[in-house]
């Protein structure tokens, strides 16, 4: 048993936890750089070095492995608490940022979910949820007086994913995702003031390096 109480992973256990994450920060690294309608399970076994078998045995098709994809980008996400629930917002937003340029799954989600077309792949799902995370933390903002109460946060919060889409997408077409941090910066500059009560906008951190300080701080997406 571990410190915790839990069961001890037996070797065969671990090797299948590693299979499973090599195939998906490798499947995100085909989608990222090839897209979802190029790539073939085919492709996703050969560059993690595992047979198809061995492939199908965790994911049933290649759509099982794009949803894995966007379960996963949540998993590394740690946003340290702050004083302002609007910070932790705003951190959460300059992680992903910071994610995007170190971690496959970060970017192979992006992609995914950036991509129209038609396949099968659900892109409302991961939308909802990062309305739903951004929901839950401008409801505490709102309750904290940080937030104004005529202020529809449900709202407010589809707008901000989808401006986040939009910047993400504009910062791609230039520069790869070079200065995003920066559209990011503008983006709230620009739009947290219409939100956000007396006072606030002068004590938020809004800095295109903040994702990598607090990265450097170990508060940053687990790559």
């Amino acid at each position: 048993m571990t410190h915790d109480g839990r069961a001890e992973r037996t070797p065969q256990q671990e090797r299948s936890i590693r299979t499973r994450s090599r195939i998906l920060e490798c499947a995100a690294t085909l989608f990222d750089r090839h897209g979802y309608p190029m790539t073939t399970v085919g492709d996703i076994a050969k560059e993690a070095e595992v047979t198809r078998g061995a492939l199908y045995y965790h994911f049933r098709d290649k759509q099982a492995v794009a949803a894995a994809i966007f379960e996963e980008q949540f998993e590394g996400m740690s946003v340290p608490p702050q004083h302002l629930r609007v910070q932790e917002l705003v951190d959460a937003t300059y992680l992903l940022v910071y994610g995007l340029r170190i971690n496959p799954i970060q970017r192979g989600a992006a992609r995914l979910t950036m991509e129209q077309g038609t396949d099968r792949v659900d892109r409302t799902r991961v939308m909802q949820m990062w309305i739903d995370f951004v929901v839950s933390i401008l409801s505490e903002a709102q309750k904290q007086g940080e937030v104004r109460p005529e202020v529809d946060v449900n709202r407010a919060s589809r707008y901000f994913v989808a401006a986040f889409a939009g910047v993400q997408n504009m910062s791609q077409a230039f520069t790869k995702r070079h200065d995003l941090d920066e559209y990011l910066t503008d983006m709230w500059q620009y739009t947290l003031p219409a939100i956000v009560s007396d006072g606030v906008m002068a004590k938020l951190m809004l800095d295109p390096e903040r994702g990598a300080q607090l990265a450097r701080h170990g508060m940053a997406l687990a790559s």
